[in-house]
């Protein structure tokens, strides 16, 4: 099922409230390189044991090291691939409108006006994509840091 595309409204406000999207991944990211730390020091004793005595080890939670970045990583991974199918699509949608331009064709109001939604959806496809892509990481390693600080 293809998702429904953003009003022009919708976007323009995305667009509108960029700079403090650009603030939230920044937050984001010094926070996910912070706690990164704390989770890496909560799991390499765990690591370190597991090596000494494999048949003791936490293999739970050594699984989870394992699933959960592949995981997050492919939901970034994914988010990736749908923004970039996103502009794929506009864009070729804009380049067979103006090639009926230079056709010697006419584009009326509403074709001009679908290529300017358009490239406002390009414009916040891309401008709203690190934050989305940095979003599953971040996620699961607040989650990590949260669950790993418990006694």
């Amino acid at each position: 099922m293809e998702a429904m595309m953003a009003s022009a409204i919708e976007n323009g406000m995305a667009l509108w409230m960029w700079p403090l999207t650009a603030a939230r991944l920044a937050s984001d990211w010094v926070e996910t390189m912070t706690i990164a730390r704390t989770v890496i020091d909560a799991r390499m004793p765990m690591i370190a044991a597991a090596w000494t005595n494999p048949f003791t080890a936490n293999h739970s939670e050594l699984t989870r090291m394992v699933t959960e970045k592949t995981s997050a990583l492919g939901a970034s991974q994914k988010t990736i691939s749908s923004a970039q199918e996103t502009v794929r699509r506009a864009s070729e949608a804009n380049a067979r409108a103006l090639g009926r331009l230079t056709g010697g064709g006419w584009l009326d109001w509403s074709e001009w006006t679908k290529i300017v939604e358009r490239n406002l959806e390009i414009a916040t496809t891309l401008a709203m994509l690190p934050t989305a892509t940095l979003a599953p990481i971040h996620s699961k390693a607040t989650a990590n840091a949260r669950r790993l600080a418990k006694p």
